[in-house]
């Protein structure tokens, strides 16, 4: 497939009708169209997706209908009673057949802004044999053009349309008209595994207008037993139609959800050492806290402290004064601790001493008693002066706990002021308006609606199963009961042969399938490799198609690596493009000589559409990327700068040169072809 012409009338930056003829030739398969910053490169690109898909591509936190579609210059010269015409059209050639899309639109001016909006719009398909141009079939493009829709998608799938319109300034953008691509999808179509599955619906996978559930319909039982099975066989094909359907939504919002998870995911990761400040400003503050309180509760210990036992700290002269006294007169201690006077008299009275020994008059014991109670106050002071020094020592300490109190206050207020220092310094690196809580929380709440979803996923895929199972048994009672006559032989016959010619493309789709993501997982590395002599990385695929770019470890093996620079993007998916191409080419090549395994009539090759594609690779990369690109596509439309055009080495494949012109006080452009002679 390769586009012949693009025409454009007052498309965005363009005025009037502008016209591009793309080269077609085998071997000079490049067109090129340079120009500088800003004069309309990329709008030429958008005029291939809003022709083709309605739709263009937008830049991130911006919605379509913040862009004008007609030129602004000509929207300045419109008063309220005139309109003005915006269309785009495109010719496409398989080399049997041309496919020209027509997509216009008329606008008013919502006078006196500088606002449209549409009076009506169309969109046309018609086709028409190579040898005879002129004579076109327009295509029905049934309720709101979905069947031409459908064909454009057929020749261009818009699942696709991010790699072969490549957009190598803006790849972070991964959605068109807020759509992701269903890149498995498109592979399917573009390899003929399309043609399969198409054949899988029309049998059996599209329900009550399937072929098989047709034959169903004729056989014919009797009897209320078989009424009964048939009965329960529609209800049970009735759940499984409702649980496929509830299965479809869900896969919807388990994209959405992914999506939204990797969105703030990206968000976070831009942000990580904010959000690190800020988790370190909160852990401060807790820190804070906690400090202050502490330096609170050691003051009021301090007051309480030196409150109830100031007196005994002014008293210190004084008691180390009397403990010199004390010392000075006090001689050795005889008496027995803690006794008292009274206590030797109760046991002279009692007439018997703890011992047991009794105690009469002129007896050694009572003689004892008495010699102790002389040691004893009042007679002896010694006891009394020594409980004096213990209470004095005990006083003298006093001063200790409270300069240790007192150190306690002050160590406290300088861990308190060293962390509002600290507090001040984190404040001045970090802006505390983005909320990462939320954030987290969000990403939390997607997360958990996403394994829900696929909770609930598999819980109706089951049911579909042993539905499925019970519908099985139900058909072989069925069968027990139908009447045997000729006319539901013939349709059970039928069923039969559907069933399985099914089973064999089944098979045949599983194992085709299989060969080329092993085939595709393979390539993509070899051309990934080539194009930018990757020696600490390789890309592979997912069973989705999803590209995972891996980075080797120290430890051996590779690592999935998600935050990849604007330019890993730009290099990982070129190498996936160019492995499209290559495959299609080579397919193309082999139905062509009769060698094919499988009939690839109408999945022709893609051409590719570059719009600044090399803007963030190396000098090194551009060449060796824009030399591979002519080898594997039919067909290569690039605009860029002019000053980027020297590195790609692409001269010797021109076909088609044009240049971009606007002139300083205009504000549209032109497009001008380049006499190459």
């Amino acid at each position: 497939m390769k586009f012949k012409t693009l025409k454009m009338k007052n498309f965005m930056r363009y005025k009037g009708v502008n016209e591009i003829n793309f080269s077609c030739d085998e071997e000079h398969n490049v067109t090129v169209v340079l120009g500088d910053n800003t004069v309309g490169k990329t709008t030429i690109a958008q005029a291939f997706r809003w022709c083709l898909y309605g739709a263009i591509m937008t830049e991130r936190g911006k919605k379509e209908s913040d862009y004008q579609l007609l030129n602004n210059d000509v929207l300045a010269k419109l008063d309220a009673n005139r309109t003005a015409t915006v269309f785009v059209e495109i010719t496409a050639t398989d080399n049997e057949h041309l496919y020209t899309v027509h997509r216009e639109i008329e606008y008013m001016r919502v006078y006196p802004k500088f606002l449209t909006k549409e009076s009506y719009k169309t969109l046309k398909m018609f086709i028409a044999d190579v040898d005879s141009p002129d004579i076109k079939r327009e295509v029905e493009p049934g309720v709101n053009n979905v069947k031409i829709d459908e064909f454009i998608n057929g020749l261009f799938p818009k699942n696709l349309s991010h790699y072969f319109l490549f957009d190598g300034e803006r790849w972070g953008d991964f959605a068109l008209n807020g759509v992701r691509e269903n890149i498995k999808e498109s592979v399917h179509i573009l390899t003929g595994l399309s043609a399969y599955k198409s054949a899988m619906m029309h049998l059996k996978d599209m329900g009550d207008n399937s072929v098989i559930k047709k034959f169903r319909k004729n056989i014919q039982g009797k009897g209320n037993i078989y009424d009964d099975y048939e009965r329960d066989k529609t209800r049970l094909e009735r759940d499984i139609e409702r649980c496929q359907k509830q299965i479809e939504s869900l896969d919807a919002t388990i994209s959405l959800c992914n999506k939204k998870c990797e969105e703030i995911e990206l968000y976070l990761e831009a942000n990580k050492d904010t959000e690190q400040l800020q988790q370190a400003y909160r852990q401060c503050q807790s820190v804070i806290r906690a400090q202050s309180e502490r330096y609170l509760a050691n003051y009021r210990t301090f007051v309480l402290e030196y409150n109830a036992n100031a007196y005994r700290v002014f008293a210190k002269p004084l008691i180390e004064a009397s403990l010199r006294l004390v010392k000075s007169i006090a001689g050795e201690r005889r008496d027995i601790p803690h006794m008292r006077q009274a206590s030797i008299d109760f046991i002279i009275r009692s007439g018997r001493c703890i011992c047991g020994t009794p105690i009469t008059k002129d007896s050694y014991a009572l003689e004892c008693l008495l010699e102790q109670r002389n040691y004893l106050p009042p007679a002896d002071m010694g006891s009394l002066l020594g409980e004096f020094e213990k209470t004095a020592n005990r006083w003298n300490r006093v001063e200790d706990d409270l300069a240790e109190d007192a150190a306690k206050v002050d160590d406290s207020v300088r861990d308190y002021e060293e962390n509002c220092i600290q507090l001040q310094k984190i404040e001045q690196k970090m802006s505390r308006n983005i909320n990462f809580s939320e954030k987290r929380a969000e990403l939390k709440r997607y997360r958990n609606e996403a394994n829900s979803a696929a909770l609930k996923k598999g819980e109706l895929k089951s049911a579909i199963a042993s539905n499925q199972s019970r519908i099985q048994s139900i058909e072989i009672q069925m069968r027990n009961q139908e009447a045997k006559n000729a006319e539901n032989e013939k349709w059970r016959r039928k069923i039969e042969l559907a069933e399985a010619v099914y089973d064999k493309i089944s098979a045949d789709f599983s194992e085709r399938e299989k060969k080329i993501f092993y085939e595709f997982n393979n390539e993509i590395q070899a051309n990934f490799s080539k194009m930018f002599n990757a020696k600490d990385k390789k890309i592979k695929l997912t069973e989705n198609y999803e590209i995972q770019m891996c980075y080797k470890t120290d430890i051996g093996g590779y690592r999935e690596e998600k935050n990849l620079s604007e330019g890993e993007k730009v290099a990982r998916n070129f190498a996936f493009i160019v492995t499209i191409m290559d495959y299609s080419r080579r397919k193309k090549l082999e139905y062509n000589s009769g060698n094919a395994d499988i009939n690839n009539d109408g999945n022709d090759t893609l051409p590719i559409v570059l719009d600044g594609p090399f803007s963030k690779l190396g000098e090194e990369n551009i060449s060796l990327v824009a030399n591979v690109l002519p080898q594997v596509s039919e067909q290569v439309i690039v605009f860029m700068l002019r000053k980027d055009w020297a590195y790609t080495g692409l001269d010797k494949y021109v076909g088609a040169e044009y240049s971009i012109d606007k002139k300083p006080d205009e504000s549209f452009a032109s497009i001008r072809k380049v006499d190459r002679a």
